[in-house]
Parts: structure tokens; sequence; C-alpha cells
């Protein structure tokens, strides 16, 4: 993952600096996307950081790493000119949810979900897995010094999104992306910043490159994870590496293992077993995704003090999305129960071929 101090050192160097050339902007998107991999850190055992909340954006790079930001959600509406967001079905005028706890237990929506997970796709190596999704994630921008020693100001703003994703299901070759650009909203508590607005309207197609990442997100790693709960749990905790994780990194990676792909359903169930069992995990009830569609809620207390709930359909328990709820004001910088992130998984399918990428983002190759 890319650090703050990374960003701020190139923002300093080159603070007047126009929009990356080719290359470079492929590898910002490829180093910010958290499309399809768990960060490198992850990988080994340490701190995950899911690429569903706030991401760092700072000085001359602000908009090509933007363009980078994986979200958007088409249930929120757009901001009117005073910057009120309008909400949700089911919250208050200012984007404020409610905490409100389910008397059903975690392990119960969990069971009913791993039970539920019945479809099947089976992709040969050589065709892609396409996932179709709405969702809306926060940006963060400036707050850093540039070469004339002026501090810059900082801002934060909720970047949308709708996204297609051709991820190949033997990982050998590039997944490709294709995001359309909505309107942000503001941040809760934030104004929205001139640069959130850089690319609204667009649609491009993009690679973003494994690079060689270990993390088993794609189809055929995935289907090799295991298929019982309590050996599922055990890797949820331990992995491949040799630090613990804790019950926070564990909730975050069974996101990950989630998002954007296509998890068998003898592993997603075993996922889903074993996720009952962390400490921690309470139900909400009328929960949305980011398409307006209602269900229950598992969730939990993460980093930057925000809740990461996965939402199932009521009925059939199937997974919808997920939501990112602020539960500590101080550290999401946001009032407690803001709506600051949203994903609504739509549609799965196989494909033999994945698009053409726009001819700036042709080059892809890994970082040295």
């Amino acid at each position: 993952m890319i650090k703050q101090d990374e960003i701020q050192l190139v923002a300093d160097i080159r603070p007047e600096a126009e929009p990356y050339d080719p290359t470079a902007r492929a590898d910002a998107r490829r180093r910010l996307t958290r499309t399809i991999y768990l960060s490198e850190a992850a990988a080994n055992g340490s701190r995950p950081r899911r690429r569903f909340f706030t991401v760092a954006v700072a000085g001359a790079m602000a908009g090509a790493l933007a363009l980078a930001v994986a979200a958007a959600t088409t249930q929120i509406q757009r901001n009117d000119p005073a910057g009120v967001v309008a909400a949700p079905t089911g919250t208050s005028p200012r984007g404020v949810v409610s905490l409100k706890l389910s008397k059903v237990s975690a392990e119960e929506v969990l069971d009913k979900a791993a039970n539920a997970a019945t479809d099947e796709l089976r992709p040969r190596d050589d065709q892609f897995i396409v996932v179709e999704t709405q969702s809306m994630n926060g940006v963060e921008s400036g707050g850093g010094v540039d070469q004339e020693g002026k501090r810059q100001p900082e801002t934060h703003w909720l970047y949308r999104s709708k996204r297609t994703i051709w991820q190949p299901a033997d990982n050998s070759r590039d997944v490709v992306v294709k995001e359309e650009h909505l309107d942000p909203l503001p941040y809760p508590g934030w104004p929205i910043p001139q640069e959130a607005y850089r690319d609204r309207g667009k649609t491009e197609v993009f690679p973003v490159t494994s690079c060689g990442t270990p993390t088993p997100t794609h189809y055929t790693a995935l289907k090799r994870l295991p298929t019982d709960p309590e050996r599922m749990r055990d890797w949820l905790y331990n992995g491949s590496g040799d630090q613990r994780r804790t019950d926070e990194e564990a909730w975050s990676l069974v996101g990950e293992l989630l998002e954007e792909t296509y998890m068998p359903p003898a592993q997603r169930a075993a996922l889903f077993k074993a996720a009952a069992g962390i400490p921690g995990v309470t139900v909400m009830e009328n929960v949305e995704d980011a398409a307006g569609r209602v269900g229950i809620a598992a969730g939990r207390p993460g980093e930057l003090g925000i809740r990461t709930d996965l939402i199932f359909d009521s009925k059939t328990y199937e997974l919808l999305g997920e939501r990112g709820v602020v539960v500590d004001a101080e550290a999401a910088k946001a009032p407690v129960g803001s709506l600051v992130a949203s994903t609504a998984q739509l549609k799965i399918s196989v494909a033999d071929s994945a698009p053409d990428v726009d001819r700036d983002f042709e080059e892809s190759a890994c970082p040295s």
C-alpha cells in the first residue's frame, strides 16, 4: 500500500504537476484500486487496510490517484447547492443511519448466509469472472506541506462510481476495470472540493495488475481455500504468515475475500460459518446497500472509527453488498452514524474475454 509520506513526497517535489503520463497513471491505479487484491501487508500477515474506506490523496497526485479510488452508489442522491446530502430511505436528512442492534444473533444470520451459498459458476482457467457493482468511498486529500512551506488544506469527499470488473479466473492476466465516474458527495461535515469533480462524467477502461501478490482472491486460488469452517477460521487468523491476525483484521479479511470477486459456494459457506465466531460481530436490520436494496447486516467496528457491515437479503440471505458507518467521530472525522461507504454487488457472470483497455492505460508493468 502507498503510504501517506510517499504520496506527500511526490506532491512536494511537483506541487504544480499536470496529470500523470499513461504509465504513471496506470501504476497509480494499480496501487490504489483495491478491487481484487489485499494489500501486500495483509498477505504477509499484518494489518489489512480495506479499499472500502478512506484513501489518502495528496497535492499534485490527487487527480490521478482519485481515479484509482474504487467505489460508488446511485442510491444516495446528488447533493444540493448547499452541500446537504439527500439521505437514503430510512436515514435522517443528514445521511445518519440507525445504529440500533437487532435481537437476531450474528451466528444466526451468517449461518443462514452459509446455507444460502448454493449458486455455482464453473469458469475455465482461460475465462473471466465478471462482477458489476455500485459503490461509494471516502477520499482524503491535502493536509501536507508544499515545497514553499505552505500547508495545504485538508479535504474530504465521497467518491462514487459504477464499475464492471473482468477478473481472469487463473490470475494469468491483468484485471480489466470499466469505471464510470459519478457525481461526488460531501463527506459528512466537509464541503466538496473542486478536485472531486475532475473526472465526473468520464467512463474509462483500465488494467489492474496483481504483480504476483499471493493473496488468494482470484477464482482458482479461492477454490483452494478450506471448505471446513474450523480450518477456514484458522486460515482467517493465521493465513500463511507468522503473525496471528486480530479479530478486527480477520473480519476485514472476510470482506476482502467477498469484494468484487467470486468465491465458490463451498468456500463461501465455510467463510460465513467461520466469520460467525469472530467476537464483536453484531446485527442490524433494515439496512440498505448502494442500490437501495434493503436487507439485514452483520458488522463489526474496525479501523478509522468505521463499522464494516456485510449486507444480506433478509429472505434469501444472498450477499447484497457492504457499507461503512461511523462509530467513532474523532477517528472517522464525521458524526457517529454517518454513512461514509456503501457498495452493491449487482451481478456476477463468466465471459470468454475482456474489453480492450483505453490507450492511456495500456502500459501496466509492475513497479520495480
